[in-house]
């Protein structure tokens, strides 16, 4: 599937939040164009495949260029700066370091803005709108951003343009975190309260999105899906509807994003 690199060749290894080999392969197709210059890897920060297994398959290649692609938009410590302390402790084992490229984060990417907007659209196209839109960024703990974490930032002023393009008033939604864990202080406000205000206070149709993501896993699929839907609707009446809108997946607009990126940071390779 990958072609050997030569010894000019760049490399784009990209990872992803849960299962990125679903998601590489329509980016394996799209990357055909340069199949003869360009191999591509991926490894989770979190998880398996892991990111030193990507490595050690691109070291083989024995290419001398690399861009990171990390999947995270907005930037944070714990997932585009770990990544990048992993992607460093492995060049550490590597007798040819190749020339690296990192992005860091991608929020502000036009790109990127519009197919937020356009999935957010074609959902309620098909479905209507709610009430409210909740739009749902997973949480930090307070003491990261207290040590200068810019993460609350990049959720803050993506969203902020992603309404505007959306035409929405102040009213029509609502900035939230959401999976935070006991015992320490996090980020607020909590999807959870939210949540629960808003189907006390009668609201019947509630959208949530969750732009931090660029796959579904575990916090959408289960924890938006199930647990905050049963939350909504407990609180509401039998008829309240918490409706998740996916994320990008691995849809036509999701791969050019990513081409898209990948393509203006490989010029001059």
């Amino acid at each position: 599937m990958l072609r050997r690199s030569s010894a000019n060749t760049p490399i784009c290894t990209t990872k992803c939040i849960r299962d990125t080999y679903i998601t590489g392969i329509p980016l394996f197709f799209q990357m055909r164009r340069y199949s003869d210059k360009i191999v591509i890897s991926y490894g989770m920060r979190y998880g398996e495949r892991t990111i030193g297994y990507g490595m050690n398959c691109l070291k083989r290649e024995n290419i001398n260029k690399l861009l990171v692609l990390p999947l995270y938009p907005q930037s944070a410590e714990c997932t585009v700066a770990s990544t990048l302390d992993c992607i460093s402790d492995n060049l550490k084992k590597w007798n040819n370091v190749p020339e690296l490229r990192f992005l860091s984060g991608y929020c502000f990417n036009e790109k990127y803005i519009s197919c937020m907007k356009e999935n957010i659209e074609n959902f309620w196209k098909e479905n209507g709108k709610g009430n409210k839109l909740i739009i749902s960024y997973h949480s930090l703990p307070t003491k990261t951003v207290e040590d200068g974490d810019m993460y609350p930032f990049f959720c803050i002023e993506s969203t902020n343009i992603l309404v505007e393009q959306l035409k929405l008033k102040k009213d029509d939604y609502i900035l939230a975190f959401q999976s935070r864990i006991e015992g320490q202080k996090w980020i607020q406000p909590c999807i959870e309260d939210i949540i629960k205000r808003l189907s006390i206070e009668g609201c019947t149709v509630v959208d949530v999105v969750c732009p931090s993501f660029s796959s579904d896993c575990l916090e959408t699929l289960e924890e938006i899906q199930i647990t905050y839907k049963q939350l909504f609707q407990k609180y509401g009446n039998a008829n309240a509807k918490l409706r998740y809108i996916k994320c990008l997946n691995y849809s036509k607009m999701g791969i050019d994003l990513l081409m898209n990126i990948i393509e203006q940071n490989i010029v001059g390779w």
